[in-house]
């Protein structure tokens, strides 16, 4: 797959789903990079063991038991670790973050009100964002 340039994603709620798992080793050992969320249980005994199978030592496992939730993220990866922030703005925010039921509700309205062609500027402006749908109009769509 790498000769075609394609990405494949692993995501769950738990790691344990994975360590679980007769293929855990290869799955393990075929994801070059990984990103943990903030888990304020990681540092306990069971947890622990599923993190340190996942390669991360003590420090590393303090670092995501103790980061923020919905803020900072752990990247492993072969280049080095790192603790960061996704520091999305507004815009991002808007379009990257909105997944909610409520949310759902404002997207389905935008699209009735403002059709697809229009639906950029209309979600924007449903968010309060009229500034950023002055800019968008600036990029027209292909």
């Amino acid at each position: 797959m790498r000769k075609k340039n394609v990405a494949v994603l692993f995501a769950t709620q738990s790691l344990a789903d994975i360590a679980g798992s007769p293929i855990a080793p290869a799955i393990i050992e075929s994801c070059p990079q990984r990103i943990f969320l903030p888990n304020d249980r990681a540092i306990e005994p069971q947890s622990r063991a599923i993190y340190e199978r996942f390669g991360l030592n003590a420090r590393q496992i303090e670092l995501v038991a103790t980061a923020t939730p919905k803020r900072d993220y752990y990247l492993q990866s072969r280049r080095g670790n790192r603790l960061f922030q996704l520091g999305l703005g507004p815009i991002a925010l808007a379009l990257c973050g909105t997944s909610d039921p409520v949310a759902q509700k404002v997207i389905d309205a935008v699209l009735e009100r403002h059709g697809p062609e229009n639906f950029l500027r209309g979600f924007l402006e449903a968010k309060g964002l009229d500034w950023a749908a002055d800019l968008a109009e600036q990029f027209p769509a292909k």
